[in-house]
Formats: C-alpha cells, sequence, structure tokens
C-alpha cells in the first residue's frame, strides 16, 4: 500500500471520534484502532457518510494485551502502511482495582505500559516528517511516580491516583522519546484535552447527577478537547516542534524536572526492561 496514514487509538470514544472525523474531514485516511469493534463500525460509517471520506480502516486493537498490539502492529506492517502520525488517544480511568492479561494495574497497563509498546513497535513504519501526539491530563499534577509505580494493589489503589502517574509517566515517556528518536526526523509531543465531557468522568456514584446538572455544561466538548491532539498531528506549522505539550493551538516545552529527575530516569530504565521482556 506505502501510503501515509494517521492512527488513532481509541478512535470510537468521544475525543477520539472528534480526533478522527477532523482528520477525514481533511481527507486524510486514518486507521480507527478500536477495542470494540462492534461498537465501531457504524461510528466508522458515520464518519465516513458525514466527511464523504472513505478511506478510514478500522482494526482491532486492545492495549490491555500484549498480543493484540503485536496483532495489530503486525496487520499493519502486512498491510504496507506508512504512518505519519500515531495519535495516543486511548485510556482508561478505572473505578476498582484491576489488572490486564498481562498482570498490570489496568491504568498503568493501558495508560503507560501499552501505549509505550504500541508506541514503539510502530516507529520502524515511520518516517522523518512523521508524528507522534501522546494525551496527557491535567491530573499529571497530581501524579507520583516511585518504586511502586508498577506494584499497585486493591488495598492502596485509588482511580485518581493511578490515572495521574499513568499520564505523569505518559509525559516523562513523550519527553524521553522526543529526545530519543529526533535525529530519524520524528516529532513526539503530548496533547492535554483538559476536562472534556466524556464517560471518563463518571464516577459511578451519588455524585453523578449533580455533576452531570452543574458541571458537565462548564467543561470542554470532546471537539474542543480533540483541537491540540489534530493540531499536533496535522498542522502544517507543527512539522518541526517536539517535546511540547499541546493545548488547543498553544504549545510549551515539556519541563525539565519532566525529563532529567531521578524517578524520569528510574522509570525509563523499568520502562525499557518490561518493553525487552515483551519482546523477548
Amino acid at each position: 500500500m506505502n501510503k501515509d496514514y494517521y492512527i488513532v487509538t481509541g478512535a470510537n470514544g468521544s475525543i477520539g471520534q472528534a480526533i478522527t472525523e477532523a482528520l477525514a474531514a481533511q481527507n486524510l485516511p486514518v486507521v480507527m484502532g478500536c477495542r470494540n469493534i462492534a461498537k465501531s463500525q457504524p461510528i466508522r460509517q458515520r464518519i465516513i457518510e458525514k466527511t464523504g471520506n472513505s478511506d478510514i480502516l478500522l482494526l482491532p486493537l486492545d492495549l490491555a494485551s500484549f498480543q493484540s498490539i503485536s496483532h495489530f502492529c503486525k496487520q499493519l506492517a502486512e498491510t504496507g502502511i506508512s504512518i505519519k502520525a500515531l495519535v495516543n488517544n486511548a485510556g482508561v480511568m478505572c473505578k476498582d482495582f484491576g489488572k490486564t492479561v498481562d498482570g498490570f494495574e489496568t491504568s498503568i497497563g493501558v495508560n503507560y505500559i501499552g501505549t509505550v509498546f504500541l508506541t514503539e513497535s510502530l516507529i520502524p513504519l515511520m518516517h522523518p516528517g512523521s508524528r507522534i501526539v501522546m494525551t496527557t491530563s491535567l491530573t499529571r499534577y497530581i501524579g507520583k511516580i516511585d518504586s511502586s509505580f508498577f506494584s499497585d494493589s486493591p488495598r492502596t489503589y485509588k482511580r485518581f491516583k493511578a490515572y495521574g502517574k499513568s499520564k505523569l509517566a505518559l509525559t516523562m515517556y513523550t519527553a524521553h522519546l522526543s529526545t530519543k528518536i529526533r535525529d530519524k526526523g520524528i516529532s513526539v509531543n503530548a496533547a492535554d484535552p483538559g476536562i472534556v465531557d466524556s464517560d471518563m468522568i463518571t464516577m459511578h456514584s451519588w455524585v453523578d447527577p449533580l455533576a452531570n446538572l452543574f458541571f458537565r455544561p462548564f467543561i470542554s466538548s470532546p471537539r474542543k478537547g480533540a483541537i491540540g491532539a489534530i493540531y499536533a498531528a496535522s498542522a502544517p506549522d507543527t512539522d518541526n516542534i517536539t517535546g511540547e505539550i499541546f493545548t488547543k493551538h498553544r504549545h510549551t516545552p515539556i519541563p525539565a524536572k519532566w525529563r532529567k529527575s531521578r524517578q524520569a530516569l528510574w522509570l525509563q530504565n523499568e520502562t525499557e526492561k518490561i518493553i525487552a521482556g515483551i519482546r523477548s
């Protein structure tokens, strides 16, 4: 095929749909990487009908499974796809403690390890001018990286703590990777959607009706939340920008404390060991 595609993970979610639709509206070819294919088929069809762009592929991708990630990457390679941009949009915030099939706490396994493994596996399909966009979150500011990062338990688990540290870790990885592959001409940035009206902010508790009434009307729509990722992935004037965080049309360098701190270097080393273990 040898055609440049834009890969969007979690493309059937609220922000994922907005990103996919915006890219398709620019007549760009898109691959939707989604865990639930049955749910995603009508979304793909709606986007095709709305944009008139039929070059939208749908492939199964479950970031909670290394096997699924490997299969997704193999399908792309065998199809001869070249990647113009990888938008790592997929993510989870879990009410209760759980583990991926490979034994990681789910938030860490999906938002961080799964995303890193996918990204590292797809770099060979990229070329000078390709772009990688990670979805970070304001919760990175409450995240904490220490020796217990990979070993949460039902007793210590808290959803915001787990989600926050997964997004802080992903931001640190973004900074590291932007330096690591700079010589390849591939840009690596993060996008912060802000607080978005999506299923992720549902707490599954008594507070939800009050939040729906008083909070949701004042937060960003998925379309607005997607602006930063779309801009980082496709705008001509962001072609040479790397190692930054995009918030809508603004971008700032990732702080040095998230690049070279002792915690960042520890995380980098541990992550490399895990990725090497997956591949062995």
